[in-house]
């Protein structure tokens, strides 16, 4: 079975993706789909990370009461 273009392209992908910066990463997984993405990710793991965004994320502005 012969090397293909398309074997080396996946090979020098799965090679070099570490090298990038987390910005360059990001943006090549936004171009995959949330489903493909989520993927490799227990139930559990999203969940808890789900709890840590929120844990970090500062409480919202409430709106001043009306006064009567």
């Amino acid at each position: 079975m012969p090397y293909t273009m398309a074997d080396f392209r996946r090979d020098y992908i799965m090679e070099h993706f570490p090298e990038l910066t987390e910005e360059e990463r990001q943006k090549a997984l936004q171009k995959l789909p949330l489903e493909e993405r989520l993927k490799g990710l227990s139930a559990k793991e999203i969940e808890s990370y789900l709890q840590k965004i929120r844990a970090h994320r500062p409480a919202a502005n409430r709106k001043p009461r009306r006064k009567r």
